[in-house]
């Protein structure tokens, strides 16, 4: 062995044993060099040494202790760091999000980094000072998402899981002062409330209340704290807690929903839970969240993903790759890429060619979507319709079917939805539809109208439908050209159900050319036959729509009166506003609320109904007042004028799809499609040698834009024209009826007579994922 002893030590050390040098000057022996060894090692600190020798010393000694000087001793590992670790998440991770770590010091830099392919972040926080807030903001679905945890302290050198999920910003919305977790972006703040006490309690009083949930328990296991105990975002145990929780934070507290807790039989959704600050102080007393259904009754996340992977891989075709197209436009088969549902699927009185090839396989926006993480939106129990004239679901009536929503991303990276009824089919989970024989449906719509007449509605300052307003409507359809043969022998539809009247609103064909509403709303009072002033009782409709009318307020929000109802319809020779609630109705409908459509045939002139069919919502009722909260996009002045005034250049009939229409989108959302409708009264003969008649013509084109997202759209397609009364051979030579006068499809020229109107429909979507109205019009 030699060793080499530099002469800076021996210069710098006076003291001491002098042999020792003089011995490793010489390459002493074995012995000496243990000796020395030892002194090195154990004598140092003995020795008296100035400041700066010392330092100096030391420097030279890991080469002169170390041994050989051709393998010096490394220098000792500085401290490790301390480091945040952990998933950012919402149920689907959140991939390539920024992540600011901020602390409770204001002159420290803020730590910033980025989540991995699985949602992971690493940041290390060794300078800092706790308590932290974690920021973490990406997009999700094609939606920016901005969740928080707090941190109240961490240990030194070690990595510290600090996860950043809706449940930890559900803690950090019961910390901070008024439940804005914005407020906690300020160090004094921050360090005031994110204190530990307050987020243990936080988080225990969430963690406690998601316990009283036997299923949710079970997946949570113990010890679980939402900012510490790590997991993976792969929809299975911890995570998939997550996805079955819907949790708004706002300046009332915490509310948090159980998606997987079953939808009660009259479409009630299971009550959400609402958690605030002032209850942080008792974390052990907690309300009950409603309980999941059981394990194994509904489908796993493998297998969601799945039946997801299927819709993703056929939307990534081009459209001729996914269906076959005749030149009428009507899609006559679907792909065996694309054909991945049951033989026997069917939604709304169309098989899946008829529904989802036509209207999603065949439109180009759809083209290259991505699926996001799919997740149970609702579970219903089976349904148990016993009634002879009840309609039973082949599948759902008598096991547990699910509602699955799958976040989707369009090519041009706008967020949709998509949604699905599953059931078990031969014991696995699949896509089965709602299988209604009848495209019958209720939606809530939410409008705001803008008039363009602006000279008449100043001189009819009482005028309702000549007002700029926002209206609230459930539309009831009822489209007699889908669907079952039964269905052209129908001859009125009474509805009930939350928002409507008792006795019920009724609908019988309409005599109009039809653009979809061939069954139109006479009467709010249950009577199964249509008034007629001259005529006495018919078996058709003259005027009116399908949208009954529940809430009305002007542009500011506030409360716009609405024309009162006629009562006594029966006797009343010349019932109005049948369409339009006599009472506003509050926000009280929910989502899944349940609707009774009893169907009469003509061949039955009683008041029992041949058949019932009960139609769910899927989205909630919202007031419409709300409207003036939401981001609204904005037609063209430029389009507006030339199709949408009497002297506009586009006024006259229209019969080119060769048209383009050009907006400015909300805000938050985008327009998906848009329809420019027009209406006028023609007086000709039917066809059928009466005299000539008055009757309403109707037409309408629609437009959709090459990609979700974008500005201006083309023509696409008229719709059809049909009447309600051509329908049946009950109406269709009765009276006046239009038949076979309703062919022609162009558009109606927009004149200055009475009877003119013409809107443009801007349907888009919000952030909220629902589907708006934005209606510009024209009215004499």
């Amino acid at each position: 062995m030699h060793f080499t002893l530099g002469k800076p030590l021996v210069t710098l050390l006076q003291t001491g044993d002098d042999t020792v040098f003089n011995e490793a000057y010489s390459e002493p022996s074995e012995a000496a060099f243990r000796r020395w060894s030892f002194k090195c090692q154990k004598g140092l600190e003995m020795r008296k040494l100035t400041t700066t020798a010392l330092a100096i010393a030391s420097a030279t000694l890991m080469y002169s202790c170390g041994g050989d000087s051709s393998s010096p001793v490394a220098a000792p590992p500085p401290p490790a760091p301390t480091t945040l670790d952990g998933v950012v998440a919402t149920g689907a991770a959140v991939v390539g999000a920024s992540v600011v770590v901020k602390d409770s010091d204001a002159a420290t830099a803020d730590v910033t980094t980025t989540t991995s392919a699985t949602g992971t972040y690493s940041a290390d926080v060794s300078g800092l000072k706790a308590p932290f807030v974690v920021i973490a903001s990406g997009v999700l679905n094609g939606e920016a998402v901005q969740i928080v945890a707090l941190v109240p302290s961490v240990t030194s050198n070690l990595s510290n899981v600090g996860n950043v999920t809706s449940l930890t910003n559900a803690i950090a919305a019961l910390v901070a002062p008024g439940g804005d977790v914005s407020t906690l972006n300020t160090p004094a703040t921050l360090a005031a409330n994110a204190t530990s006490t307050k987020v243990d309690n936080a988080s225990n009083l969430i963690v406690n209340t998601l316990r009283t949930d036997p299923v949710l328990a079970a997946k949570l296991g113990t010890g679980f704290n939402p900012l510490t105990t790590a997991f993976t975002a792969n929809g299975t145990g911890i995570d998939s807690v997550l996805d079955q929780l819907e949790i708004v934070s706002n300046s009332a507290g915490v509310s948090i929903s159980n998606l997987a807790a079953p939808i009660a039989a009259n479409g009630a959704a299971a009550a959400p839970v609402l958690l605030t600050a002032a209850q942080s102080a008792t974390p052990t007393t907690v309300p009950t969240l409603p309980s999941s259904s059981l394990a194994g009754t509904l489908p796993t996340a493998a297998e969601m993903t799945a039946l997801a992977k299927k819709y993703e891989t056929c939307l990534a075709l081009p459209v001729a790759q996914r269906v076959t197209i005749d030149s009428a436009g009507t899609v006559t088969a679907v792909s065996a890429t694309c054909n991945y549902a049951p033989s026997n699927w069917k939604s709304i009185g169309r098989n899946w060619v008829q529904e989802l090839g036509q209207f999603t396989f065949a439109l180009d926006s759809f083209t290259g979507a991505k699926a996001g993480v799919p997740f149970v939106a609702a579970v219903f129990p089976a349904a148990n319709y016993a009634g002879a004239t009840e309609f039973k679901h082949p599948v759902c009536n008598a096991d547990t079917c699910v509602v699955m929503n799958i976040p989707m991303t369009s090519a041009s990276g706008k967020p949709f939805t998509s949604g699905w009824v599953l059931g078990k089919v031969a014991g696995a989970w699949n896509f089965i539809g709602n299988q209604r024989p009848y495209r019958v449906y209720v939606e809530q719509r939410l409008a705001r109208k803008t008039a363009m007449n602006t000279t008449l509605a100043a001189s009819n300052p009482t005028n309702y439908n000549l007002k700029d307003r926002f209206e609230s409507a459930i539309r009831l359809g009822f489209d007699l050209t889908v669907g079952a043969t039964a269905g052209t022998d129908v001859r009125a539809v009474r509805w009930t159900g939350p928002g409507l009247p008792a006795a019920g609103v009724v609908q019988h064909r309409s005599q109009r050319c039809g653009t979809d509403d061939r069954m139109t709303i006479t009467n709010q009072e249950g009577i199964l036959t249509v008034n007629n002033a001259a005529t006495g009782n018919q078996l058709w409709n003259t005027n009116g729509g399908n949208d009954f009318i529940v809430s009305a307020a002007n542009l500011d929000g506030t409360s716009l009166t609405r024309p009162a109802p006629t009562s006594n319809w029966a006797t009343n020779a010349s019932p109005n506003n049948q369409d339009m609630s006599a009472t506003d109705v509050g926000s009280s409908i929910p989502a899944w609320s349940v609707y009774k459509a009893e169907i009469f045939y003509f061949a039955n002139s009683g008041t029992v109904a041949d058949e019932i069919v009960y139609v769910r919502t899927d989205t909630p009722y919202e007031v419409a007042s709300e409207g003036k909260n939401k981001s609204w996009p904005v037609l063209a002045a430029s389009f507006a004028t030339a199709y949408l005034t009497p002297t506009g250049a586009n006024a006259t009939a229209i019969s080119s799809l060769a048209q383009t229409m050009t907006w400015t989108n909300p805000t938050a959302g985008y327009v998906g499609s848009s329809y420019l409708f027009a209406q006028n009264s023609i007086s000709t003969t039917n066809g059928t040698g009466d005299p000539a008649a008055t009757y309403t013509r109707r037409t309408r084109l629609d437009f959709r834009p090459a990609a979700f997202g974008d500005l201006t759209a083309t023509g696409k397609e008229f719709a059809s024209v049909v009447a309600g009364t051509s329908l049946s051979s009950s109406t269709q030579t009765l009276g006046s009826n239009p038949n076979p006068r309703c062919t022609n499809t162009d558009l109606t020229p927009l004149e200055t007579v009475n009877s003119a109107y013409r809107e443009v429909g801007l349907l888009y979507r919000g952030s909220d994922r629902k589907i708006y109205n934005a209606i510009t019009f024209w009215s004499n």
